[in-house]
């Protein structure tokens, strides 16, 4: 509900600004890309995953794709 004096062309930049922030939101994401397999022995014979920290809307896109976009917030091994 928005209030009253708000205008349409306000609601509509509110709007737009909101997407934007949600398409910037921070996803998890396993060997690179929704859909990839990946796995390897790391130290002490554990087994290591891949994982990259990206925005949710390049998850999205490599969704859709079905590949790396080659852009994430952070990288790196989990290792259990």
């Amino acid at each position: 509900m928005r209030h009253p004096s708000m205008t349409t062309r306000g609601t509509r930049i509110a709007f737009a600004i909101a997407v934007v922030i949600g398409l910037a939101l921070p996803k998890r994401v396993e060997c690179g890309y929704p859909g990839a397999t990946c796995g390897h022995v790391g130290r002490a014979r554990t087994m290591c995953t891949s994982y990259e920290i990206e925005p949710l809307g390049l998850y999205l896109i490599e969704l859709v794709a079905q590949r790396d976009v080659g852009f994430a917030y952070e990288s790196g091994d989990d290792c259990r």
